[in-house]
């Protein structure tokens, strides 16, 4: 069970908001939860004038004075990620070390593996293009130095995932290819075909001779499309037909400027630049 834990500063009604994210935070509590549960997109730009006035906003003025003089001194993110979490008292100091050490261990990373693991961090929150921005780094300014063979693969693969998720299906599909010549993992291969099909789909005739590959992966897709109706956002926009077919027009409305606002929110979180 979570414990309570009070809040020593004030909210602020100016948010930092976190590059490549859109995340908004408004006190310090908010500001050491984001710290400590994505510290693999943290990079030495987060440490900024921006980040100095907040924490004034916020009410940690002495905490503010403190981040400035470290980073005019130039001193480690580590160092200054730490100084933060101690001071606000958000975290154990046993989970403090944790980060640390975490932080010790990105410090070692070539920048290769620094990308990838923060390009896993936006995948993972769904921030495709920042993903893929990361990714596209890797493989094309850096040539994936540093990476094992496995490592580039799966780049690549996420690539591949990234386009796909952003409905990009034949761009999603050669980095598919890419990462199966690489790494030959099935996955990959059955991603590949996958997103070929998505991308003919409705724009081609059947393939009559498709090869046992696309016809196992095209009725996996067939399921799949099928069960979506069972999903909850198919039975919400079913609801909203219905009440359009009854005639409460306002209620119809109400529910698709609520639908197309969240859709637009997703949106920019996939699709925007910070």
């Amino acid at each position: 069970m979570g414990k309570m834990i009070l809040c020593r500063g004030r909210q602020t009604d100016r948010p930092l908001i976190i590059e490549g994210t859109g995340i908004r935070l408004y006190t310090a509590e908010e500001l050491c939860y984001y710290i400590y549960n994505n510290i693999y997109l943290i990079g030495q730009e987060f440490v900024n004038g921006r980040l100095v006035e907040f924490l004034a906003q916020t009410g940690e003025n002495e905490l503010s004075e403190r981040v400035r003089n470290l980073i005019d001194r130039k001193a480690g993110l580590a160092e200054i990620l730490v100084t933060i979490l101690k001071t606000v008292d958000y975290y154990s100091v046993t989970e403090i070390e944790q980060i640390r050490e975490i932080l010790n261990t990105l410090g070692k990373q070539n920048v290769c593996e620094r990308l990838k693991a923060r390009g896993d961090g936006y995948l993972h929150n769904d921030c495709y293009f920042s993903a893929l921005k990361c990714y596209e780094k890797v493989v094309k300014d850096y040539k994936g130095n540093g990476l094992s063979g496995s490592d580039y693969a799966k780049v690549y693969h996420n690539l591949g995932v990234s386009y796909a998720r952003m409905f990009l299906y034949g761009k999603a599909a050669e980095y598919f290819d890419e990462a199966y010549r690489i790494g030959q993992h099935e996955d990959s291969l059955k991603c590949a075909v996958a997103a070929r099909i998505m991308e003919k789909k409705d724009r081609a005739p059947v393939n009559v001779d498709a090869t046992e590959e696309e016809y196992v992966v095209g009725r996996e897709l067939e399921t799949l499309m099928d069960n979506a109706r069972y999903c909850d956002e198919y039975i919400e926009l079913e609801n909203m037909d219905r009440m359009k077919s009854e005639g409460r027009l306002n209620e119809y409305n109400a529910a698709v400027n609520e639908k197309l606002t969240e859709w637009k929110k997703e949106y920019m979180k996939y699709c925007k630049t910070f």
